[in-house]
């Protein structure tokens, strides 16, 4: 029952986010979906300062640093599906995206 709570708890602000994100025209996106190794963060507007990924459970798995046009290492986690959050130098978070790992 934790656990959905969690799960929901996600997918509800990312949709919030989905639509803030969208009236403010910020194009924040991470790739490739699925991924193997590695993923990327597209960031136009220069506004994101870390990204975090949880697995399904809530619990963060990786913390990275955003540098742009940098790949982050995913490769040692195993396949399963993921969410991602993107996080702006405020401390604040701009997205949340679903990835799936392979």
């Amino acid at each position: 029952m934790k656990h959905a709570l969690l799960l929901f708890f996600f997918l509800v602000a990312g949709l919030s986010l989905k639509a803030q994100q969208t009236a403010r025209g910020v194009d924040l996106s991470v790739f490739p979906n699925p991924a193997v190794e590695f993923i990327s963060v597209h960031d136009d507007a220069d506004q994101v300062s870390e990204v975090f990924v949880f697995n399904l459970l809530g619990k963060k798995v990786k913390t990275f640093k955003f540098e742009k046009d940098e790949n982050f290492y995913i490769g040692d986690l195993p396949k399963n599906m993921y969410l991602v959050q993107i996080i702006d130098k405020n401390s604040k978070v701009l997205k949340t995206q679903k990835l799936q790992k392979r």
